[in-house]
């Protein structure tokens, strides 16, 4: 936990955590740490239709059978050790703005990613659209306790898809000069949002910080897609940050039990934090593994489950124990509309995220519905209850440099 979190603060997570804390369960950690090297080494991971990714793997020692590799998880742990940086800065347009990531700084703080439903403050419900794109990240930008204006707020419905990353860009860094997220909507995608947003930042590239932190999922079961793998590459590449995560759903999409989830997840995201490491050493890094208990017979997700607090604080001591950022959850609930079940799950969610010590936290503010849906009024109450953590207003964003909005517009009308 940092040093630099108020006293009250830090009192509050250790009551939280207090029966929770897996430091001392030495052997429980090395008891997954060896169940998953088993994975990786009998079943291994499926890496499809990449075969740079299967090649590399196979030089670094991995054994191919197809699209399926089989690793040694202690090798990966020592890359990823050796190599990933424990903390990294995610600079913004204006330099005040910079956050730091990992070891001994605060939680970074971030809003719902990727909802293809809002809900007005008129509790009237619609697609997204470009419109409430901006006004999100306007009000992501004003809320003192969102540090990063993250990605995908809400899907553009009204926009073509190859359009998307740019006007996702120009709302970022027209409505706000914080930190946000990059895009992985393709290899091209992510590489385009990279160089625009390095123009727009300003700052020549420095060992140790990044413009953006990019989220690069799993696919549970033990699999890797094309996009993917395809985009932490050239993130990787860029020297830009990866959030490599594995968010699972117990019982369906892994085994139902927590030890059983925690081991799945961990192999998963081994591999993909140690391919960032071997495309370029030193690249930033965030480790996620997520698992929420799946209701079959509603066939939906428990959002708020004491079993994923728990997940989430073994995952954050495996982090520890590689010496990488964490990643956590924010407020997110079943709920359908902002009640008291969605307080009590976002709470408790949230709630293990701070005090397991997660580096940066997705999804902290709006998430409704199992994440189908972005409320106005819940992401402000959300965006409340974290502002209480830091400052108590946020001044207005600097301009944004009218050439590369022009850059940005031009391509978005080439598209």
């Amino acid at each position: 936990m940092p040093a630099s979190w108020p006293k009250e603060y830090r009192a509050a997570a250790d009551f939280v955590a207090a029966a929770y804390r897996p430091e001392q369960d030495e052997a429980g950690l090395e008891t997954i740490e060896r169940a998953a090297d088993r994975v990786l080494e009998e079943t291994g991971i499926r890496f499809l239709d990449d075969p740079q990714t299967i090649d590399v793997l196979k030089q670094a020692g991995g054994v191919a059978t197809g699209d399926v590799v089989r690793l040694d998880g202690a090798e990966l742990r020592r890359v990823i050790r050796r190599h990933a940086p424990a903390k990294f800065l995610l600079r913004g347009r204006n330099p005040a703005r910079d956050t730091p990531v990992g070891a001994g700084a605060p939680p970074v703080f971030a809003p719902i990613y990727g909802a293809p439903n809002v809900v007005l403050d008129n509790g009237a419900r619609e697609a997204g659209s470009r419109r409430i794109y901006g006004e999100l990240v306007a009000a992501a930008h004003a809320a003192p306790g969102l540090t990063n204006t993250g990605q995908m707020i809400c899907v553009m419905e009204d926009i073509p898809e190859d359009r998307r990353p740019l006007e996702m860009l120009l709302a970022h860094l027209s409505r706000s000069d914080k930190p946000f997220m990059g895009n992985i909507a393709s290899p091209a995608a992510a590489e385009a949002v990279i160089d625009l947003t390095a123009a727009a930042v300003a700052r020549p590239a420095s060992a140790g910080e990044c413009n953006l932190l990019h989220l690069i999922n799993a696919t549970p079961p033990l699999t890797y897609w094309p996009n993917p793998l395809k985009c932490l590459r050239a993130i990787a590449l860029k020297g830009e940050a990866s959030m490599v995560s594995s968010y699972m759903m117990m019982g369906a999409t892994s085994p139902v039990t927590v030890a059983g989830a925690l081991i799945q997840g961990y192999a998963e995201v081994l591999a993909g934090l140690a391919l960032a490491q071997i495309w370029r050493p030193g690249a930033p890094v965030v480790m996620g593994i997520l698992a929420y208990p799946f209701d079959m017979r509603r066939m939906l997700p428990s959002f708020g489950d004491p079993a994923s607090q728990l997940v989430q604080f073994y995952a954050a001591e495996l982090g520890r124990r590689l010496g990488v950022p964490i990643r956590g959850d924010g407020a997110i609930t079943s709920a359908k509309i902002d009640d008291a079940q969605s307080g009590a799950e976002g709470g408790r969610v949230l709630s293990a995220s701070v005090a397991s010590g997660a580096s940066f936290i997705l999804h902290a503010s709006g998430w409704l519905e199992q994440g189908r849906t972005v409320s106005f009024e819940k992401f402000g109450r959300d965006a409340a209850a974290l502002a209480e953590l830091g400052k108590p207003t946020e001044p207005p964003p600097l301009p944004l440099d009218r050439d590369i909005e022009t850059e940005i517009c031009s391509r978005i009308t080439r598209l």
